[in-house]
């Protein structure tokens, strides 16, 4: 046990001997199975416990455990009590979520206090198996094949090179007691159902069933590593960065060998879904002005390509009202409006978020807000009115850029200026103009 997990730790490079490691222990044969071979290595560790108040006195029986163990073998010992109940019912989560979120948040916040590089959990092979099983039944693509990676950000496991029976075998070789959780040998969630029913069933087909498909993995993920290869050239040629905005062509998209695989690659890490990839992926081509979104992105079919772009803040959208000249500030933007005689040698200005019109045309207050539809302003130079959308159009605007253009309206609803785009000829000045009106937009 103790050389496969010392070779498995070498090979993915897990654990630095010089470093201090955080344990999340339990009291359950995994978890106590994982202090005892990092200690036996010669790990410097930390173990963490957490009683989430789930099974009255089992948890503090769990606590009582983990916190002898540690006194026994000389190892510092850090506690922590959640309401895991309430915290499901305010946030609106399973219980199981809730203690995966109290748990690793406390993890990260205790690895910080003190200085330990990673967080050490005891996820073993058949827990991988598992994860593969569940995700398979959900709907999966190459990555949940993987399973469990060995090492995710500060989170590290180190025995998913070994079974749950070797971790068994192990503790009873060393005389080692640990505890049993109960509640996991009830069939009441998808995972247990799987542990306790599904995989005996398979492994009365084929003993061998776990180590099979965990195998499998394995094979998968080295096929992973040349997809993931493959897949950083093909969006080096399919993408574009502007900005915060991701513009992604059609017809590089089409070039590659798979385009939904491609957009995949691209849009999983803002959090969209298998499902959602395969609609945009079907999408291509065919019609502009659709829109897809995750929490925190959108990605909206163009023309000739795909843009994505975080998703417009509600507070962004409010307009706000300058009732006189003077500098208002809101969100991240600053709007100065300056009034002034217009002076002999008098030029308008050139830049696009600087502008400069008559102050005798012009009523307050001003409102600086989004575009809507159906705006209409007359554009300087041009005879007569123009929705703003054909305006933005023509401008060749994105779908993004028509609805995060900022417009300013006067108390007559004139709309005096497209912002960095054009003055309206309402308001232009002429030779007759005597009163400036300078409007100042900038973002910060």
């Amino acid at each position: 046990m103790l050389h496969i997990l010392e070779t498995y730790i070498r090979n993915k490079k897990l654990l630095d001997k010089e470093a201090i490691h955080l344990v999340a222990l339990s009291g359950g044969a995994d978890s106590v199975c994982l202090l005892r071979v990092l200690l036996a290595l010669k790990y410097k560790v930390h173990a963490v416990h957490c009683n989430f108040r789930l099974r009255g006195e089992e948890s503090d029986r769990d606590e009582s455990f983990c916190k002898e163990l540690c006194e026994a073998h000389g190892v510092e010992f850090h506690c922590v009590h959640f309401d895991t109940k309430e915290y499901a019912t305010l946030h609106k989560v399973s219980i199981e979520m809730a203690a995966r979120d109290l748990r690793y948040g406390y993890f990260e916040e205790l690895r910080k206090a003190i200085e330990a590089e990673d967080i050490v959990v005891a996820h073993h092979r058949d827990d991988n198996v598992e994860t593969v099983l569940m995700n398979l039944m959900r709907g999966t693509g190459l990555q949940g094949l993987q399973g469990i990676r060995p090492k995710n950000g500060r989170i590290i496991r180190p025995l998913l090179c070994v079974s749950r029976q070797e971790i068994i075998d192990y503790l009873t070789l060393i005389k080692q007691e640990y505890i049993t959780d109960s509640s996991n040998l009830v069939d009441d969630v998808t995972r247990n159902k799987i542990r306790l029913n599904l995989i005996p069933l398979m492994e009365s087909i084929n003993p061998a069933t776990v180590k099979n498909i965990s195998r499998t993995i394995g094979h998968i993920e080295e096929v992973a590593k040349v997809v993931d290869h493959a897949m950083e050239e093909s969006v080096k040629q399919c993408t574009e960065n502007v900005g915060d905005t991701l513009t992604i062509s059609f017809s590089a998209l089409c070039q590659q060998p798979s385009s939904e695989q491609t957009l995949y690659f691209i849009l999983t890490p803002y959090g969209f879904s298998s499902q959602q990839v395969e609609q945009i992926n079907d999408s291509i081509g065919i019609a502009s002005g659709r829109q897809w979104s995750s929490a925190t992105h959108t990605i909206a079919s163009d023309r000739e390509c795909f843009i994505l772009a975080p998703t417009l803040k509600q507070q962004q959208a409010k307009s706000v009202v300058i009732p006189e000249e003077g500098v208002y500030i809101y969100n991240d933007v600053r709007v100065k409006v300056e009034e002034s005689h217009k002076p002999s040698d008098f030029h308008p200005s050139k830049e696009p978020f600087s502008v400069t019109i008559d102050a005798d045309k012009v009523r307050f207050p001003l409102t600086v807000r989004v575009v809507k539809a159906g705006d209409r302003f007359s554009p300087f130079g041009m005879k007569g009115s123009k929705l703003v959308s054909d305006y933005m159009t023509d401008r060749k605007k994105t779908l993004f850029e028509k609805q995060q253009q900022m417009v300013i309206e006067d108390a007559n609803g004139v709309i005096i200026w497209l912002v960095g785009e054009r003055v309206s000829n309402k308001v232009a000045c002429h030779d007759a103009t005597t009163r400036l009106l300078t409007i100042h937009y900038t973002t910060q």
